[in-house]
C-alpha cells in the first residue's frame, strides 16, 4: 500500500512539473496556473508536491518580475491586456499564499512542514522582488504577520511547525522583524492554553539566535561582519538592512510583558514553557527583570521541576541584581529528593547547587548538610546520577577543608552507631550533619550485598566440568 501510495506521489509529481513547465515557458498555457490552484480542493493529505509545485512558479515569477504594477497617481487604472494578466497573477498568488497558510493546519505532519516552509520562501522571493518598486532593502512584514497568525492557533499545538520556523530564526532581519510582529499579536486578554504555548514556544525560537546587548562595533573582519548579517531577504544591488539589537530587546520586553499578563501559572506545561523562556532566554534582555522576582518566587515555592527552573532565575537576580531571597538555601536543601532523580532537571539542579554553595564564607553546619544529604541520596541513585552528587559532596569538601572530618574520624563506629542527622529535617542549619559522617552504612551495605555472591547454580565438584555440560561436547579440558 505504501509503495503504490509512492507512485502516485511520484505521478502527481511529474504532471505538476509538467504544468508549471509549460506555464513559465509560454502564456498561452496561463490556464495551467488556475488547474494547478484547483488542486487544492482535493481532498487529501499529501500537499507536498502541489506546495513545492507552487513554490517554483511564484519564486520564478517574482524573479521576472511579471507581477509588478506601477500606479502613477491622478491616473485612471490602465486596463490593457497586459495589465489585467498582471492583476491575474497577482490574484492568484494572494490565492495561493492563502492556500498555503491552511495546509499549515491541515494534512501530514511533512505536509504541513513543507507548507510553512514555502510561505518562507515565497517571503523571502518577495521581499528580495518586491511586487513594487523599490530601491532600498524591503521586508514583507505583513506576510509574516499572517503566518504567525496561524501558528498561534488557538484550537491545535502547534509545535512541530514551530520548531521547522527556527531555521528561519537565524536570519538577523526575520528575527527583528518577527519580535515587532510579535508584539503586536499579544493583546488577547484571555488566551487559551494552547495559545499560550504556541505563544511562548514562538517568542522561544526567536529569541535562539543571541541579541547583543551593547551596538555592534562596525570596526569588524569582513568575514565576522558577514556572518553576523545574515539576512533573509537581502540582495547586492539594494540599501542593507541596518540590524538593531536596541529594537529587538524593546520588542522582547513588550512581547514578555503582555505574556505577564496572561494566567501563565494556571497549566504545568505552559508554567514549565514560561520559565524555560525566562531563565534561558529573556533574563538578560529585560529592561527591569525584577519585575519576575513575584513568577520566581511563587513558581519556587511549587516545588518538583518547576521549582528546579525557577532556581536558576532566583540566581541570576540574588547574583546580577543583588535581590534577598529568604530562606533560599533552606529551600534549596529541601529539593534533593529521591524524586528529583525522575525529572529531566536533575543535572540542572545539581550544577545550580554547586554555585550556590561555592561561597566559602558560608557556615560549615549548612555545608555540612548539604554533603550529608548528597552523600544519602547517592546511595539510592543509579551509577551516573551517584557519580554526579559525589562529586559535587568533593567540592563541598574541597572549598570547606575542615568538614574533612566527616571522612577521617579515628573513632567511626562509635559515631556511626549514633548518628546525629536528621534526615526528615527540612531545615539544612537545623539538620545536625555537622556531628555525623559521610560513611554510614558502608560496613551494612559491604554486608548485605556481599554476604552471598552466586557464581554456579550447580556447586562444582572439582576442577572438572559438571556432567552433563554442553560445553565438553566440543571442548576437552586437559589438566
Amino acid at each position: 500500500m505504501a509503495a503504490v501510495q509512492q507512485n502516485l506521489t511520484k505521478m502527481v509529481s511529474a504532471q505538476l512539473r509538467n504544468k508549471a513547465n509549460e506555464f513559465l515557458n509560454s502564456r498561452k498555457h496561463a490556464n495551467n496556473l488556475a488547474d494547478i490552484l484547483q488542486m487544492f480542493e482535493a481532498e487529501t493529505d499529501n500537499y507536498t508536491p502541489l506546495l513545492l509545485t507552487i513554490e517554483v512558479i511564484f519564486t520564478e515569477l517574482l524573479k521576472r518580475g511579471d507581477m509588478i504594477e506601477e500606479f502613477v497617481p491622478l491616473k485612471p487604472a490602465d486596463h490593457s491586456p497586459e495589465a489585467e494578466y498582471t492583476r491575474w497573477l497577482r490574484t492568484c498568488y494572494e490565492s495561493a499564499l492563502t492556500r498555503t497558510l491552511i495546509c499549515i493546519k491541515n494534512g501530514r505532519t511533512n505536509s504541513r512542514l513543507q507548507a510553512l516552509v514555502t510561505a518562507c520562501k515565497l517571503l523571502q522571493a518577495e521581499g528580495r522582488h518586491p511586487l513594487e518598486p523599490s530601491n532600498g532593502y524591503y521586508f514583507p512584514a505583513f506576510r509574516l504577520k499572517n503566518i504567525f497568525t496561524v501558528l498561534l492557533d488557538s484550537e491545535m499545538s502547534m509545535s512541530a511547525p514551530i520548531a521547522r520556523f527556527q531555521e528561519f530564526t537565524e536570519y538577523k532581519d526575520v528575527q527583528q522583524y518577527g519580535l515587532k510582529v510579535l508584539s503586536t499579536l499579544a493583546y488577547k486578554k484571555s488566551p487559551t492554553p494552547i495559545y499560550m504555548q504556541n505563544y511562548l514556544e514562538l517568542l522561544d525560537k526567536l529569541l535562539v539566535s543571541e541579541i547583543p546587548l551593547e551596538p555592534k562595533n562596525r570596526v569588524k573582519e569582513r568575514d565576522d561582519e558577514e556572518k553576523e548579517d545574515k539576512l533573509l531577504c537581502a540582495t547586492e544591488d539594494k540599501m542593507p538592512f541596518t540590524y538593531s539589537g536596541v529594537a529587538c530587546r524593546r520588542h522582547a520586553n513588550r512581547c514578555w510583558g503582555f505574556a505577564c499578563q496572561w494566567p501563565l501559572c494556571a497549566e504545568p506545561r505552559t508554567h514549565r514553557r514560561a520559565l524555560l523562556l525566562l531563565v534561558e532566554r529573556l533574563m538578560p534582555l529585560l529592561a527591569k527583570p525584577h519585575l519576575a522576582t513575584d513568577m520566581l518566587c511563587d513558581s519556587l515555592d511549587a516545588g518538583g521541576p518547576i521549582s528546579m527552573l525557577a532556581l536558576q532565575g532566583v540566581l541570576e537576580l540574588v547574583r546580577q541584581h543583588n535581590i534577598d531571597y529568604p530562606d533560599m538555601y533552606d529551600r534549596l536543601y529541601a529539593m534533593f529528593e529521591p524524586e528529583m532523580f525522575a525529572t529531566r532537571y536533575k543535572k540542572r539542579l545539581m550544577h545550580l547547587a554547586d554555585i550556590f554553595l561555592s561561597s566559602t564564607h558560608l557556615p560549615e553546619s549548612l555545608v555540612a548538610a548539604f554533603a550529608k544529604r548528597l552523600s544519602r541520596l547517592a546511595l539510592v541513585a543509579s551509577p551516573e546520577d551517584a557519580v554526579g552528587l559525589l562529586q559535587l559532596v568533593a567540592n563541598l569538601l574541597l572549598r570547606h577543608p575542615a568538614l574533612k572530618r566527616m571522612i577521617c574520624y579515628e573513632d567511626t563506629p562509635a559515631i556511626m552507631s549514633g548518628d546525629p542527622y536528621v534526615m526528615e529535617e527540612t531545615s539544612a542549619s537545623r539538620a545536625r550533619a555537622l556531628g555525623s559522617l559521610l560513611w554510614e552504612m558502608f560496613d551494612a551495605e559491604l554486608k548485605k550485598r556481599f554476604k552471598t555472591i552466586e557464581v554456579n547454580f550447580v556447586r562444582p565438584q572439582g576442577m572438572a566440568a559438571p556432567s552433563g555440560e554442553r560445553l565438553l561436547q566440543y571442548w576437552e579440558l586437559m589438566a
